[in-house]
């Protein structure tokens, strides 16, 4: 249930079955789809739809997986991405169970919730992601980094694993030149937390940007050992051998390199 990235070796789907499953991605109905490719009838598509499945390896068509499993296998064009979203615990929960392919009965048995409940989740979640149907929202959900293999995809899907709810401020957006990044505030079980930045530069960006936020204090900015790793943006109790100086924004980092941090305006 983790992001998952796209396996380049996975066999083309012939032209036609991906174009069939790109536009109900989209939100088109079956008619829709047999009237734009000459495909005559609707049962022409689900023909169509079974023939996917089965290139997947699949048992069963369900839609919303088929349209997950042509992006992670790199068989449909991902669409492009737009700026991350955040959704709730249980919303965040609903849409990965129908990328996994998994029914509403299934994932409000497993939340040991009503189903006019889930109903009502589906609802919300699909005018959140501006979404038509089952299909579409992981269209949508792949567009706002909700799923897939962004960063932000894979640091969302592992804060939402560690802590569905954090405790100790909100989960922060972090924009970059290399793309966004998710931040959650350090406290509780999680007394230290930390992002891994491709360079300098991204580190000052990150860190004067989390700046004075509650749950993100004191802040540091540790260089990599070796040439070539990531730069760490760290906050919440300092490792032990960095001991800042009480109200600073900055102290020594692990290598002893003292990047001073930026403050935020």
């Amino acid at each position: 249930m983790n992001a998952r990235v796209p396996t380049l070796a996975e066999s083309p789907l012939p032209h036609l079955e991906r174009q069939v499953l790109e536009l109900i991605a989209e939100g088109h109905t079956d008619q829709e789809v047999a009237g734009r490719l000459g495909l005559k009838s609707a049962a022409r598509v689900q023909y169509r739809l079974s023939r996917i499945a089965r290139h997947f390896q699949l048992e069963t068509v369900v839609r919303p997986q088929l349209v997950d499993h042509g992006y992670t296998r790199g068989v449909v064009p991902v669409p492009g991405l737009l700026q991350p979203l955040l959704l709730e615990a249980k919303a965040y929960g609903l849409v990965r169970a129908l990328a996994a392919g998994r029914s509403l009965h299934a994932y409000a048995r497993n939340q040991d919730l009503k189903p006019h409940h889930v109903q009502y989740l589906l609802k919300t979640t699909r005018a959140k992601l501006d979404a038509t149907t089952h299909p579409s929202v992981i269209r949508r959900a792949w567009q706002r980094q909700i799923l897939g293999p962004t960063p932000f995809a894979a640091d969302l899907a592992s804060m939402h694993d560690e802590a569905p709810q954090p405790a100790t401020g909100p989960w922060v957006i972090v924009p970059l030149l290399t793309g966004y990044r998710l931040a959650g505030p350090a406290g509780g079980l999680h007394r230290t937390r930390h992002l891994d930045v491709p360079d300098q530069e991204a580190a000052s960006a990150a860190a004067r940007f989390l700046s004075g936020r509650p749950g993100f204090a004191p802040l540091w900015i540790a260089k990599p050992a070796h040439p070539g790793r990531p730069f760490r943006v760290g906050w919440g109790r300092p490792p032990s051998a960095v001991r800042p100086e009480p109200g600073a924004l900055s102290a020594r980092p692990l290598q002893q390199t003292g990047i001073r941090l930026p403050q935020r305006a």
